[in-house]
């Protein structure tokens, strides 16, 4: 079943999106918040906070004809220059938005890790557009908020204090309509670079988390400290002892009560490699997390389902077969306890890198089995919700899954 309130939004910007989600040139970054700046001067002091506007341009269509794209499909280096260029030219409001027309032509592969490309845009967007609020609004909230996090990297990697990157920028944020990035998705960034400020120290990045001025605060940047704790476990720079193959819920069975969601909701990449990606024996671990916290591990896995990235290592055998399907497939792979959570995590993760346009939601919630339809079209509703404000807009979303959209309006709060 669905978690609370606080537990939910949380599992919103859950970002399980395969292989290292932030990546190494970003460590550079945390060194240099080790240190304080650069010959001798404060690290604050090379951060340029006055605000540029980008070249304004025509369409997404017109930049992207324009920039010339000449990359592999594959090749993600080069589709990361690339987007860095187009940033660079027109910042990253038309950088996303050739991405997604470049995926949508399938000129660029949909293995290639487009949250982390997102998050190569957000650092250019910092650097050419200034580190202030004004440029951080910029960032589209498109692939699953990797804009915001990227950005997020660069002025930590450039301030005193992690704190003091989180105010400058986080609490400069204001109105309903940014909620989630400045109440959570925010200070997640802040805790990606505190864990590596931090040299993976778990708890003292968590008490450095518990500086931030407010709970939302707290709680986004617990996520992103576990988030980077997955990623180093997965790719081997974890501190020693503490991801333990012998029992594969480690940390998160052993930290504190308070952080038990955060970390669960994204131990999935530890689990999966743990497991050799076999889902079914990856959520058997689940079923050994105490109380609500099996449901948190049990959604983590399921964040992975809708995700081209994660489809392909998961269910090699359905290659080919519509997204929708696939993703369904693997749901049904869940003990019988989890596969609400699996569908209800699905739907959480479409919704992050989708936003209002309900299309795979509905597509998904079409191919999960009958018993889980309605708690997959109520999901959406949630999602929806969490997002706007918007009552009008929430209803035109919901009208976009067909005959279900009771259950969508449900969700939302509006049947």
């Amino acid at each position: 079943m669905g978690l609370d309130l606080k537990e939910s939004r949380a599992r919103l910007l859950a970002l399980i999106v395969g292989g290292v989600i932030v990546v190494a040139a970003v460590v550079v970054g945390a060194i240099l918040i080790f240190a304080g700046g650069s010959s001798g001067e404060s690290a604050s002091r090379t951060l340029d906070t006055s605000f540029k506007q980008p070249a304004s341009f025509e369409s997404i269509d017109a930049v992207y004809d324009e920039e010339s794209f000449n990359c592999g499909a594959t090749d993600s280096q080069c589709v990361r220059k690339y987007l860095v260029g187009v940033t660079d030219d027109y910042g990253p409001k038309a950088a996303l938005g050739v991405m997604a027309k470049l995926q949508e032509d399938q000129r660029v592969d949909r293995a290639v890790n487009d949250h982390d490309m997102a998050h190569s845009v957000g650092r250019a967007t910092a650097r050419d557009y200034g580190s202030n609020f004004k440029a951080f609004d910029l960032c589209p909230t498109t692939f699953n908020y990797g804009c915001s996090h990227g950005f997020f990297e660069y002025v930590l990697a450039r301030t005193d204090t992690p704190k003091e990157a989180a105010t400058t920028i986080c609490e400069s944020l204001t109105g309903s309509e940014h909620f989630l990035i400045a109440g959570f998705s925010c200070y997640h960034g802040v805790g990606h670079g505190i864990m590596m400020a931090k040299a993976y120290n778990v708890q003292d990045s968590l008490k450095a988390c518990n500086t931030m001025p407010k709970d939302t605060a707290k709680d986004g940047c617990w996520q992103g400290v576990f988030m980077e704790n997955v990623n180093a476990g997965m790719t081997g720079r974890a501190l020693p002892g503490v991801f333990k193959r012998s029992n594969p819920l480690a940390p998160c069975d052993k930290v504190g009560d308070r952080y038990k969601h955060e970390c669960f909701i994204n131990h999935a990449g530890w689990l999966m490699t743990v497991s050799h990606n076999d889902i079914r024996k990856g959520t058997r671990y689940c079923l050994k997390a105490k109380g609500r916290f099996r449901s948190s591990c049990m959604q983590s896995i399921g964040l992975m389902v809708t995700n081209p990235v994660w489809q392909t290592p998961l269910a090699p055998e359905l290659a080919g077969q519509p997204p929708a399907k696939i993703a369904a497939a693997l749901c049904d792979r869940f003990p019988a306890v989890g596969q609400e959570d699996c569908v209800i995590a699905g739907v959480d993760n479409i919704a992050n890198f989708d936003q209002l346009d309900v299309t795979r939601e509905r597509a998904f919630c079409a191919a999960v089995p009958g018993g889980h339809k309605a708690a997959c079209y109520r999901q959406i509703g949630v999602d929806l919700r969490a997002r706007t404000q918007d009552v009008p807009q929430i209803r035109r979303s919901c009208a976009g899954v067909g005959s279900k959209q009771r259950f969508c309006l449900a969700g939302a709060g509006l049947a």
